[in-house]
């Protein structure tokens, strides 16, 4: 895949994935400040709405806009507010391959919405974006997250000892990863 035309907005059975848009900022810098989100994500929240205007761009607008990555808004079609976000950056298209990301408000953990979420978002990277490996670097005491990668049939290729810094300590991240033929086999998509 060369380019991605127009911003494709994805749909599962309870969820809408679309377009972030600066109309987001308040979303944003509400979500990355809510502490359990910083401390799973292990980076510090916008400190003001400028600076999540800037991050919010940096990191979910303009790679879409400059055709190397792409990131989803996560709507529940049973309302119109945002509740977390999900997509990839670090795209390689010569290697076919990209690093996936994702967060969600806490207060809809444990409902299966990640997981829903990330299956179409796996399922677009592998057939339109015509990835073959997608990589997750997840932080070692992200209980949550680690669950969600096994689930979705993700392999633990290693643990990057002391790769962060975060709250005056290091901390260990998990390299993941799945590939293309192991997606088609899965009975998890």
């Amino acid at each position: 895949m060369e380019e991605f035309g127009e911003f494709p907005q994805l749909e599962t059975d309870r969820l809408i994935l679309r377009e972030m848009t600066l109309d987001d900022v308040e979303f944003y810098f509400r979500h990355f400040n809510n502490d359990q989100m910083v401390e799973g994500c292990c980076f510090p929240g916008p400190k003001t709405i400028e600076a999540a205007k800037e991050e919010l761009e940096l990191y979910c607008i303009k790679p879409f806009k400059e055709n190397r990555g792409i990131r989803w808004g996560i709507v529940r079609k049973s309302g119109d507010e945002l509740i977390g976000t999900c997509g990839y950056y670090d795209w390689n298209k010569a290697a076919r391959r990209a690093e996936i990301g994702y967060d969600l408000d806490p207060a809809y953990w444990r409902e299966g919405i990640m997981t829903e979420a990330l299956r179409a978002v796996l399922q677009y990277g592998f057939e339109r974006m015509e990835l073959n490996r997608i990589q997750a670097i997840i932080d070692s005491r992200n209980t949550r997250s680690l669950k969600i990668v096994y689930t979705l049939g993700f392999k633990k290729e290693g643990v990057l000892r002391q790769r962060s810094y975060f709250n005056g300590q290091y901390r260990d991240d998990v390299c993941f990863s799945l590939l293309k033929r192991e997606w088609t086999k899965s009975p998890a998509h």
